[in-house]
């Protein structure tokens, strides 16, 4: 059968509630893959047309699909069943996936009393999600800001260009650079060796225009992804607040914010060795591994290594993550300041969300698996009571 006709006879039977849980799975799972967004748009217009106009249609179908799959994702704790727990694992899909039968079919009731499309908290000022912004300083203190639309630096015998070759500054940089992201901000650098690093937002990384000696080192303040070129004879060092990684060639992500606290260094691939001001600890990594340093020592763990670097792929992942720590990284990537006074400590999220998504549509995500409401004003943020 071809899938177009199959999807459309799986959504008839979804309208009409004779869908089986197979089969409605089966119809989201292709509303999550490709670019099927349209075909969607259509069907929901041939059912609510005269209902609904076909603006807001195009404009929230998405949306609702989005959120019915955050919230599945939730439930069912992002874990795939073993055989043992197959049973519980089906009758929590089963109820799970009830949420997008609920939330696609009652579009029609969402948008008839809510014209305006306001999909999430009170006094809600939507905000764009983060893009590529920063600037480049220089060691004489000349900020020079980069063009959002080229992404990319790369710094090369003193030079520093953009990727498709347009000059940052048309004299040479032979001196320390900063990298500096904003709150909402994001950039990549190549380094002069043909290292990649991605800076997340709110981080900054100092480095050399051409690196010299018997080693490469950086500094970072923040998170950013590495890809270190292999040099065994020129180790390459990251120097963070309290921790030195020491690096021959790997792919790797450091996450050391201030207001953190701890320094979490997650290794891709490759080989990592990591050590710390005043102490003789010096322990290796190795590929899905994560370390943690925050006071005592450092804590090493095995740890599924894509959730901690999705943010450079354009996504935010949680695995049990605290519900503090989500906001933080939403705080960051959608320059807000947020108030976590109330924010309860215990609760954990399951979710995959695109860091494309406008903020209502991630607030109003997190309110359906958590039960609770936000309060923005402006760019503030806060729990309501």
């Amino acid at each position: 059968m071809n899938e177009k006709i199959k999807v459309e006879l799986l959504f008839e039977k979804h309208i009409n509630n004779t869908i089986n849980d197979e089969e409605l799975f089966q119809l989201h799972s292709f509303f999550q893959t490709g670019n099927n967004e349209e075909q969607l748009n259509r069907l929901l217009q041939a059912h609510f047309a005269s209902e609904v106009p076909s603006n807001i249609l195009n404009e929230k179908s998405a949306e609702v699909a989005d959120l019915a799959w955050i919230e599945i994702q939730h439930n069912i704790g992002l874990k795939k069943p073993t055989l043992m727990g197959r049973i519980s694992w089906i009758t929590k899909v089963a109820a799970a996936v009830l949420i997008f039968v609920s939330l696609s079919v009652s579009i029609y009731f969402i948008l008839k009393n809510d014209p305006a499309g306001k999909l999430t908290s009170k006094n809600i000022t939507d905000i764009q999600p983060g893009t590529n912004r920063a600037s480049l300083i220089s060691s004489k203190g000349t900020v020079y800001q980069l063009n959002g639309e080229k992404q990319e630096i790369i710094t090369e015998n003193g030079i520093v260009r953009y990727k498709d070759g347009t000059l940052v500054e048309n004299e040479e940089l032979n001196q320390n650079l900063t990298l500096s992201t904003p709150k909402g901000g994001q950039y990549c650098v190549t380094l002069s060796d043909g290292t990649k690093v991605w800076l997340n937002a709110a981080s900054s990384l100092s480095y050399p225009a051409t690196f010299s000696g018997k080693e490469r080192r950086v500094e970072l303040v923040g998170e950013a992804y590495f890809e270190v070129h292999h040099n065994a004879s020129l180790p390459f060092i990251v120097s963070t607040m309290g921790q030195q990684i020491r690096v021959l060639g790997t792919s790797f992500n450091v996450n050391a914010y201030q207001d953190e606290n701890k320094t979490v260094t997650t290794l891709v691939n490759g080989r990592v060795q990591l050590s710390r001001e005043g102490n003789n600890e010096a322990p290796q990594l190795h590929p899905g591994e994560q370390s943690v340093l925050a006071g005592a020592g450092f804590e090493i763990a095995e740890v599924d290594a894509s959730l901690f670097v999705a943010w450079k792929d354009g996504q935010f992942r949680f695995k049990a993550t605290p519900l503090t720590e989500v906001m933080r990284q939403v705080e960051r990537w959608y320059n807000l300041d947020v108030d976590y006074t109330g924010i309860p400590a215990d609760i954990q999220i399951h979710a995959s969300i695109s860091r494309d998504k406008k903020l209502s549509t991630v607030l109003h995500a997190l309110e359906k698996i958590t039960d609770l409401k936000f309060d923005i004003k402006g760019r503030s943020v806060k729990l309501m009571r």
